[in-house]
């Protein structure tokens, strides 16, 4: 405790007046709070970021960012009763304030991610710029692989061949023919053929549609995890320093 002597005369007497000035530094005792209230709020914000990592079959990427955020406003409730009221917002607030808007807009971005993953085979092709940025150099550089790719080499598609004319002696071509055997039941065939083809390629070209927006996806979930994980991260390790 700091103190302070002063000899002070006033004009009025002629004997010296001492004083001593006693300074009390208060503080206030953080390791109730950093276990209490920091502590939880910085694990729960840290879980956050996986509900980008989550596959999007299992149907749990958003419950997860919605229950994180009401895990964070029940502490926000019992922060707001424990502490004091005072004009300026602590330290604590700021940091449950920025986590609640994180986790707020993680949630919201993965909303839009489930809307790409789930286009179906009737939706778009992928645009060109976003299968050259996101597809191409964005996930080799956060190693995203596709599984299950097909081959990226396309097949012509083989012309059907040609009726051969019968040979001579099998009997007249003109007329009604009951035989099942005979070349003139051939023209028939190869349309319904060609028509199974090209119902099985549109099929194929579908398929493709829909693994692309569903790498697509994959590459921004991968992305954006790792962006608000490092940012839940800065800002737990920045609160932390500061409150011990």
């Amino acid at each position: 405790m700091p103190a302070r002597r002063r000899v002070l005369t006033y004009g009025c007497c002629s004997e010296p007046y001492p004083d001593v000035t006693f300074t009390l530094l208060l503080r206030r005792r953080a390791a109730a709070y950093v276990c209490n209230l920091l502590l939880p709020c910085v694990l729960i914000s840290l879980l956050a970021p996986l509900a980008f990592h989550l596959p999007a079959d299992s149907g749990e990427k958003v419950s997860l960012g919605v229950t994180v955020l009401l895990a964070l406003t029940v502490f926000q409730l019992l922060l707001a009763e424990s502490m004091p009221p005072a004009e300026s917002v602590p330290l604590i607030g700021k940091y449950y304030m920025a986590t609640m808007t994180m986790v707020t807009f993680s949630t919201a971005l993965t909303i839009l991610i489930m809307n790409l993953h789930y286009c179906g085979p009737s939706a778009r092709p992928v645009p060109a710029w976003a299968r050259t940025l996101l597809l191409g150099r964005l996930a080799r550089g956060l190693c995203v692989r596709e599984r299950g790719e097909p081959c990226g080499q396309f097949r012509p598609p083989e012309s059907p061949p040609s009726p051969q004319p019968p040979e001579e002696g099998a009997g007249p071509l003109a007329g009604p023919c009951h035989e099942l055997r005979c070349l003139c039941h051939q023209e028939a065939l190869l349309h319904h053929v060609a028509t199974i083809a090209n119902t099985f390629r549109s099929h194929q070209a579908a398929q493709r549609r829909h693994e692309d927006w569903k790498r697509l996806a994959r590459v921004m979930d991968r992305f954006f995890l790792g962006i608000f994980f490092s940012m839940a991260l800065v800002m737990s390790l920045l609160v932390l320093v500061q409150a011990l």
